[in-house]
């Protein structure tokens, strides 16, 4: 609409422009023919006005307007000096005149000539501007994209490295794990009858038991199955996700709203355990910074060559120094959390050649992305 109002200004001022040069013109025109007993001098002075309008033309429509406007005062203006004075001119005068009117219809010409050459490199300029805007904002992308691929690649280069230290350390652990487990329960056996060694008992047994959950956590991660694809729908694997924490959403008093229904019938081609794993993660880990009550947001997005689902809760959030390195191994804010989670997370997805996005919301809260390619 804005445009379409430009446009009509702008065509009334070419209008009004067109009208104005031609009134000017054909008043000193009249004057000419009106006074054409004046003398010689008078009429060569009169002449000199007819470089307003012609100039003027020329600026305003460039060549055509300087040549059109020349033109127009020529023919105006040569039954004047071919009929009227004719016997009244001396043979210099009238080469005088001769000589305004080329005079008149060159500086037309030459002055639309130079005005268009001068939009010509204002255009030109224009263009080299646009131009070097377009490739400053191109490369602030590929420097974008440039860091978040180093990123990527230290990323990927930690956890290569605390994969294989995790794969040799984890089976050193496991073996006297085991022996200190049973010869904990064999104790507890023993003094059944000691309730202050049965309460040190259980509490050796739960350690032991949240060890081994940590190593079994760290042999997953260091030695990852091999990729068992299959293609299913997005929606089946979101219910069968969702269905697994409903436990925890009732013992947190928490309330899962849903809005999926764009991707649930979207098909991809994935391993269906290991991403069902993923799910899980960022739906507990959205409980555990939930807390108690509240809302979490579990709704289907689409962005380009991906299809995924996003899930936002109503925490505290993530402080913006923290964010860098929540896909660090062993980087954690929970007093019992491993730091593994969003590590194992990020490698599914990079072994599915699918992409994470974790952000703080404008009103409260954190928001993460999982995308995956569709089949």
């Amino acid at each position: 609409m804005q445009s379409y109002k430009l446009d009509l200004k702008n065509r009334h001022r070419v209008y009004f422009d067109f009208l104005i040069i031609s009134v000017v013109i054909i008043i000193l025109t009249v004057i000419h023919y009106t006074t054409y007993h004046y003398t010689m001098n008078y009429h060569i002075m009169l002449q000199f006005a007819y470089y307003l309008p012609v100039i003027y033309a020329a600026m305003r429509f460039g060549l055509v307007g300087g040549i059109i406007s020349g033109l127009s005062i020529t023919l105006l203006i040569l039954p004047f000096m071919t009929y009227f004075n004719t016997m009244a001119m001396a043979s210099s005068a009238m080469l005088t005149q001769w000589v305004e009117i080329g005079l008149i219809n060159g500086i037309g010409w030459l002055t639309g000539f130079l005005i268009e050459q001068e939009r010509k490199a204002s255009r030109k300029h224009q263009l080299a501007l646009q131009i070097q805007k377009e490739l400053v904002e191109k490369l602030k992308r590929e420097s974008l994209e440039r860091e978040r691929l180093q990123r990527e690649i230290r990323q990927t280069e930690r956890l290569t490295a605390l994969g294989h230290l995790s794969a040799g350390l984890a089976h050193e652990i496991r073996n006297p794990l085991g022996i200190m487990k049973v010869s904990i329960q064999l104790l507890a056996q023993d003094k059944r009858e000691d309730r202050e060694v049965l309460e040190y008992c259980r509490v050796l047994l739960e350690e032991c038991e949240r060890l081994n959950r940590l190593v079994s956590e760290f042999l997953s991660f260091a030695r990852p199955k091999e990729l068992v694809r299959e293609k299913i729908k997005l929606g089946k694997l979101l219910e069968e996700g969702v269905s697994l924490i409903q436990p925890a959403l009732r013992q947190h008093r928490i309330k899962l709203s849903q809005t999926r229904e764009q991707v649930d019938d979207c098909v991809v081609e994935v391993d269906s355990d290991q991403i069902k794993q993923v799910i899980l993660n960022i739906l507990l880990n959205a409980i555990d910074a939930q807390r108690e009550g509240g809302r979490i947001l579990l709704e289907g997005i689409q962005q380009e060559d991906f299809v995924g689902f996003a899930v936002s809760d109503e925490g505290r959030g993530i402080p913006p120094d923290i964010l860098p390195y929540i896909y660090d191994p062993f980087f954690t804010t929970k007093e019992k959390g491993t730091g593994l989670g969003l590590s194992v997370v990020h490698r599914i997805l990079d072994q599915h050649s699918g992409k994470i996005f974790v952000s703080n919301r404008s009103e409260r809260g954190t928001r993460v992305e999982i995308l995956l390619p569709p089949s």
